[in-house]
């Protein structure tokens, strides 16, 4: 039973920050295209970006499923090195899925990067207005590595179709 509230738990941490940090990428592309109306929106969703963010590492560091997961993304493991590696070198025997070789560090980077993008966020509310270049240009490159495990994802799950080698009569 602990195990399944623990996934439960897990679960929730990770779509809280997926969905928290997307709206953070939407908001903050409003506010520079200059719609401040939505700023409160912002720091109120930035706050909340930052809790679910916390819990992701306190998730990543405590269980041994977060411990498994923070080998692959952050290539702690031989077997994740050796993946990406492979998948690099186009291989044969390579995994098809990019969610097991070139998607697992921009994960990683996507978690440094918008941890790092929240914590700023957090100085600027408290009044630390010099950061706020700081803060847009990690959010630009958070913003790609979105778009990049985006496209992998994508590509991980698009239906493929399969060759038939069947002979003709």
């Amino acid at each position: 039973m602990a195990t399944s509230c623990r996934a439960r738990w897990a679960l929730f941490v990770l779509l809280g920050s997926v969905l928290t940090v997307t709206l953070q990428l939407i908001s903050g592309f409003l506010l520079a295209m200059g719609d401040t109306s939505i700023y409160a929106f912002h720091i109120a969703d930035g706050l909340t970006a930052a809790c679910f963010l916390a819990g992701e590492w306190v998730w990543l560091l405590s269980s041994t499923p977060g411990r498994q997961t923070a080998a692959r993304i952050f290539l702690l493991s031989v077997e994740s090195r050796h993946q990406l590696h492979r998948q690099l070198n186009r291989e044969s025997g390579a995994s098809k899925a990019l969610r097991d070789g070139l998607d697992a560090p921009v994960e990683g980077l996507f978690l440094i990067f918008a941890s790092i993008t929240a914590c700023i966020g957090i100085l600027l509310w408290q009044n630390h207005g010099g950061l706020l270049p700081w803060h847009r240009t990690i959010a630009e490159i958070l913003l790609f590595l979105w778009l990049l495990h985006l496209v992998f994802s994508i590509h991980d799950h698009w239906p493929r179709r399969v060759r038939r080698t069947e002979e003709q009569p």
